[in-house]
């Protein structure tokens, strides 16, 4: 009888140890499924932001780029006027003039020229500053002299007559004490964000480098400075972004979980895509806890069935079926983040590499110059006249535009990357052959892009035209992106030629 006993006692103890053994891996297992299913769940979010984000700012780029390139040539006329000594009543005249050409070129989001030109302060839309109006105090004229030989992006204000977000965009003349400004609206930008938060994302903003508001998906928050905020969701949003390096992050406000992502644009401006991740996690966390239930309650019912078979075989075909199906989970879900990676780092307009792609062989590339390999260029290409293909043909065209325009760089370099890394711009990174034969190539991709433009029985879209501009590693080199950036000054050098030569639009 004490011999029954002490066999049944440890037949129970080894049931309630075999019991905890096999609850504790399957907790386990179902722990990792659920982690897999958190990452891929989050990453889904993040590439959603990712897109949101970088659609927002690929356009905010663009509007500001319209204010900049139209400054510039305002500038490049104001500098002819000053070396040829016009007088000031012609430069006042001109500005006149100018500022009802500009209001058109631009939608009316620019109100006009005005600037302090050969020591007096003259103004194109008929203003008239009172008294005690000082030109050079004012940040319009202060920033462009900071910024000599660039157009300067003022801090943005709000008008107190509109309530429209405003900025000033300056630029010293050739005497480097003039300077030229406009006036710039943003509404346009308030519109993008509010068209781009109609999608995927739950808001959209873009703060300056103040942290102030310049557009929100919520009209309501333009203006704020985020801050200055006290316990809101601006002043939690900005201590996350301050503690951050990273393109996205995660933030817990009030019960609910946010996934942000960021992306710099002009003038050291973010702009963000943010998600209401709540119900998505909550759900994840519901079929864990009813996943964890059902499973003891399974576990405990076999076992107890198993106490009275041939508990050792089927205790481990459970085991080998549960880790099978947990691989194959595993499988499937590393296939799934393979492809989105591979979608992520091919740019879906044109086929070649993203700005993603991009990046990460910048980063490959500056290693492999740190260890002393030096044989490699950057040709840089900026696709002429988009703008006139898109406004006069339609976005439809200008795809087709863009696209033939990469079928030419591809073409030209057949043996080496090519990657789209801004609406219009396209970089190649020769190597081995197309190194040796950089010259060369650089030549007939120009030949190929000019015999392209040359044809005018051609529909507009069809007549590829690009600058471009070529950089090689030199001795002094430390980071790819010094190599880089004397491409992309070559390049604007060719763009500027270009236009000096065929003028902004065909």
């Amino acid at each position: 009888m004490r011999t029954d006993k002490k066999r049944i006692s440890k037949l129970v103890l080894q049931s309630v140890a075999m019991t905890l053994i096999v609850i504790l891996f399957f907790l386990g297992v179902i722990t990792f499924y659920y982690s897999m299913l958190y990452s891929k769940t989050r990453e889904e979010i993040v590439k959603s932001g990712e897109l949101s984000a970088e659609e927002s700012a690929s356009q905010i780029d663009k509007q500001l780029l319209i204010g900049i390139e139209t400054m510039r040539l305002e500038c490049y006329s104001l500098n002819k006027m000053i070396r040829s000594g016009k007088s000031q009543e012609e430069i006042g005249e001109f500005l006149v003039n100018q500022s009802s050409a500009i209001s058109s070129v631009t939608n009316n989001y620019a109100t006009g020229l005005y600037g302090y030109i050969n020591g007096e302060y003259l103004d194109g839309t008929g203003w008239t500053p009172d008294a005690d109006y000082a030109p050079t105090e004012r940040p319009w004229y202060i920033d462009a002299r900071a910024n000599i030989g660039r157009v300067a992006v003022v801090d943005p204000y709000i008008d107190s007559m509109t309530g429209t977000v405003m900025i000033s965009l300056s630029k010293t003349l050739c005497d480097a004490k003039s300077v030229a400004a406009m006036d710039f609206s943003l509404e346009r930008l308030q519109t993008i964000v509010e068209q781009v938060a109609q999608g995927e994302s739950d808001a959209e903003i873009v703060l300056d480098r103040k942290y102030q508001v310049i557009a929100h998906s919520d009209r309501a928050e333009v203006g704020r400075n985020y801050l200055a905020d006290k316990d809101t969701f601006g002043s939690a949003l900005v201590e996350k972004l301050r503690t951050t390096d990273d393109g996205y992050f995660s933030m817990h406000y009030k019960g609910a979980d946010y996934i942000i992502y960021t992306v710099p644009v002009a003038n050291d401006w973010l702009c963000l895509a943010v998600f209401d991740a709540t119900n998505e996690f909550n759900q994840l966390k519901n079929v864990l806890f009813f996943t964890i239930v059902v499973s003891i309650l399974v576990v405990s019912v076999l076992l107890a069935i198993m106490m009275h078979m041939s508990r050792k075989t089927v205790i481990a075909e459970q085991l080998r079926e549960n880790l099978s199906h947990a691989e194959s989970n595993i499988r499937e879900k590393e296939g799934q983040i393979g492809e989105i990676r591979k979608v992520a780092f091919c740019d879906a307009l044109t086929g070649v590499g993203s700005k993603a792609a991009f990046n990460q062989l910048s980063d490959e590339l500056t290693a492999d110059i740190a260890a002393g390999e030096r044989a490699l260029a950057v040709m840089m290409v900026d696709v002429n006249d988009l703008k006139y293909v898109n406004d006069t043909c339609g976005h439809d065209k200008g795809d087709e535009y863009l696209r033939g325009c990469c079928r030419i760089i591809c073409q030209t370099y057949k043996h080496s990357p090519v990657f789209r890394v801004g609406g219009d711009e396209f970089v190649a990174v020769l190597r081995n052959s197309d190194f040796e034969e950089r010259a060369a190539l650089a030549a007939q991709l120009n030949a190929a892009f000019e015999q392209a433009r040359a044809q005018t029985e051609r529909s507009p879209w069809e007549r590829y035209s690009a600058a471009a501009g070529m950089a090689e590693c030199e001795a002094g080199d430390t980071t790819f992106e010094q190599v880089f950036k004397r491409a992309d000054r070559a390049m604007y050098e060719s763009k500027q030629a270009f236009k000096a030569q065929h003028g902004s639009y065909r």
